[in-house]
């Protein structure tokens, strides 16, 4: 591997994580507030605040962990890999904050913008037309959970059983920090399965206002479009903490190779945040493309 190879890799370790964590905030910066009422105006004030509040908490916890590494390397890796607090940044803050910004565009992909006071509604229970199968389920639970129980195996190569002595011997090389840590990270990302489900079931239950007549090009409409949102948002959460895992597990079992590994996480952060940014944006794009296509169906006659 070439010296400018390898600076180049160290780079993008380094400026990952910062990068993601202020993606959020630099998105939101970008959206004019077009939040008319003064009261909806200071409510997105707030949220401002509250998410600037929450990147420079972020910022400080990564810039924490570089200055730490300083005399314990371990805590390099920690500071390169947290990068996903920019999905926390994005989904509990920023999504939210631009949404209330564009208070019109809302109000018109939910059907509260329009002049016709008839209104149509599908009785079926979305619930139980969730494209996630168990199979599925079964599927990506399993592969979240390979880092983890890759990692803790590791624990036997590095802690034979006659040397253990208690909890003294976690702390006894910066090899065994580094291994506690990584198993700590790797579990804590697969825990987000537990409320995954809770997610899609609120993005199955998402208003979908119909036009008057019921159109059923509009129903189509929304049925595909929940279907892709659905799906996309599952595997997004699967794949994100299965490769975390995977790639801290291979830092593990191969730890000579940590320069190479360093760079291969920085650039599947790249790409799985680049993903998640763009997943976002197609979803609300097709959304709003539904919500054209309603206004369209309004307009034509009534029978």
């Amino acid at each position: 591997m070439s010296d400018p190879f390898l600076l180049i890799g160290r780079l993008v370790m380094v400026l990952l994580p910062p990068f993601m964590i202020l993606l959020p905030l630099a998105l939101v910066l970008l959206v004019p507030n077009r939040a008319a009422e003064e009261s909806a105006r200071l409510a997105v004030r707030a949220r401002l605040v509250a998410l600037l509040v929450a990147t420079v908490v972020c910022l400080a916890v990564w810039g924490g962990l570089l200055l730490t590494s300083v005399q314990w390397p371990w805590a390099r890796w920690a500071a390169t890999f947290s990068w996903p607090l920019f999905f926390p940044l994005w989904f509990g803050l920023a999504w939210p904050l631009i949404r209330a910004k564009n208070p019109a565009r809302e109000d018109a992909m939910d059907g509260r913008s329009q002049a016709s006071p008839v209104r149509t509604a599908s009785l079926v229970n979305r619930e139980r037309t969730s494209p996630v199968t168990r199979g599925m389920w079964v599927a990506g639970t399993l592969v979240c959970l390979v880092g983890p129980v890759a990692i803790a195996i590791r624990a036997v190569h590095l802690f034979p059983i006659e040397s253990v002595d208690g909890a003294a011997s976690l702390f006894e090389s910066p090899e065994h920090v580094r291994w506690f840590v990584f198993l700590v990270v790797t579990a804590m990302t697969s825990l987000g399965l537990l409320w995954l489900p809770r997610v899609l079931r609120s993005m199955l239950l998402e208003a979908e206002p119909l036009d008057a007549a019921g159109s059923r090009e509009l129903s189509d409409l929304y049925a595909a479009q929940r279907r892709r949102r659905v799906l996309g948002m599952f595997w997004i959460n699967v794949i994100s903490p299965a490769a975390i895992s995977f790639i801290l597990a291979l830092a593990v079992w191969f730890p000579g190779f940590g320069a190479m590994w360093g760079l291969v996480g920085g650039f599947a952060g790249t790409v799985l945040g680049g993903m998640g940014a763009v997943f976002g944006f197609m979803m609300t794009a097709e959304r709003a493309k539904i919500a054209e296509v309603r206004a369209r169906l309004e307009q034509l006659p009534q029978p």
